[in-house]
């Protein structure tokens, strides 16, 4: 072995891509487009702003939350926001929701996240699902009548899809996977799950930060405010722990190896500008399920060849902001695809 080139030093180099490439790339600076892009956002100019409440668990414990009302609401959304963010990230969808479509929107800071105790503290991935249900179940008693539609992000659509794939299921009408992170470790190169593997379990609290990946094209939104936002915001989460980058590996791997479709009617999107889940673990989650699930009917999938992870925090949120707000009308979308037509497009030159 070289001089100075010790176990220590080898799983640091290893290390970073898995760590910042699992969610973390949110923290860094923001990046500079590299290509014009003709921002299309859609800004509502009466948006209701978020009431703060709190979802009281059977544990006792209670989960910050905010809710964006309608008076005389049509619709139900509980949003589940992904790894490192919090409640704020369903900002954009809510106003649109809310004026478009006359819903009255949630959305909670999961456990371990936000402004709830112990931020960063990785809770486990059954406490995550046991949460969402009980949450779920709370607003279907609050708003009887109405249709429930749970929109997860990133690490929020891996909760959301093991959720309600998994006994005994999640009480929802309709499932919106944005991004949905399925990025599990049989899609990783061995030293990757070496790497990760071996820190967990010498050196669980070690942190790591996203600072310096934008060189490597790694990031969440083309949006420069969004990426300011996220670095200013004491609220979202900047230093990853080792435990926590295992634990959500762990449960982007459950989500990714379901055998398994949602019941429910459920919507699938995703862009191709997405290096925070790249096509390759998306590709190896379609491939897997229309194996396992030879006629996934029930689930609709939209690809955006320009869009990026946050698909409704970016420069272009109109189409998937329309597109989500069709759907739940039962609206039919031109761009609308198989699993097995996604998986055609995901798995190309790959």
């Amino acid at each position: 072995m070289a001089q100075g080139y010790t176990p220590a030093r080898w799983l640091g180099r290893c290390l970073p891509i898995v760590c910042f490439t699992l969610l973390t790339a949110c923290s860094a600076p923001a990046p500079q487009a590299t290509i014009p892009v003709v921002p299309d956002k859609i800004v509502q100019a009466f948006a209701p702003p978020a009431t703060p409440i709190v979802f009281k668990l059977p544990s006792g414990q209670a989960l910050a939350a905010r809710v964006w009302a309608n008076t005389q609401p049509r619709h139900i959304v509980l949003g589940v926001h992904g790894f490192n963010d919090y409640s704020k990230a369903f900002e954009p969808l809510a106003h649109h929701l809310v004026t478009e479509l006359q819903a009255t929107v949630y959305a909670y800071d999961q456990r371990g996240f936000g402004a709830n105790p112990q931020p960063g503290i990785w809770p486990g991935s059954n406490a995550l699902l046991a949460d969402l249900r009980d949450i779920a179940t709370q607003l279907r008693a609050r708003h009887p009548g109405l249709p429930l539609t749970v929109v997860g992000e990133s690490m929020g659509g891996a909760v959301v899809l093991v959720a309600a794939s998994e006994a005994p299921g999640l009480a929802a009408d309709q499932l919106v996977l944005k991004a949905p992170a399925v990025w599990g470790a049989n899609s990783m190169p061995w030293y990757q799950r070496l790497s990760l593997s071996t820190l967990n379990r010498f050196a669980p609290d070690m942190s790591f930060t996203g600072r310096g990946l934008p060189s490597l094209g790694i990031r969440p939104t083309d949006d420069i405010d969004v990426s300011r936002d996220f670095s200013r915001d004491p609220l979202f989460i900047k230093t990853t722990r080792v435990s926590s980058l295992a634990g959500v590996t762990e449960l982007m791997g459950r989500a990714q190896t379901q055998t398994a479709l949602p019941p429910q009617r459920s919507l699938v999107l995703y862009g191709l500008r997405d290096r925070i889940i790249p096509p390759q673990p998306v590709c190896d989650w379609l491939t897997h399920l229309n194996t396992a699930v030879p006629q996934p009917g029930n689930t609709d999938v939209v690809v955006y060849p320009e869009g990026w992870h946050l698909l409704t925090r970016q420069l272009r949120t109109g189409e998937p902001l329309q597109d989500m707000a069709h759907w739940l009308q039962n609206i039919p979308l031109p761009q609308r695809q198989s699993t097995a037509q996604a998986q055609q497009v995901l798995c190309k030159g790959l």
